[in-house]
């Protein structure tokens, strides 16, 4: 009878470890199907964003105060 409830308590979480992974299995999948989807639409926005406004190389300059440059004259 021990061997029989040592078989059966095996058996038991075998079945309780495959039941979980599969559901682990099942929402990575749905997770990755979301995202996905969503990794699809946002390149297309910005491809479109982006190809509306030329990019420019514009660097700024660091232009001094009227006041500093009535102090040292230049």
């Amino acid at each position: 009878m021990a061997k029989n409830k040592q078989q059966k308590k095996k058996a038991r979480e075998r079945r309780v470890a495959q039941k979980k992974l599969a559901a682990a299995t099942a929402r990575k999948r749905a997770q990755e199907k979301t995202t996905k989807e969503s990794q699809k639409t946002v390149p297309e926005k910005k491809k479109v964003m982006t190809a509306a406004v030329p990019k420019t190389d514009y660097v700024p300059t660091s232009k001094k105060s009227t006041f500093t440059q009535r102090r040292t004259g230049g």
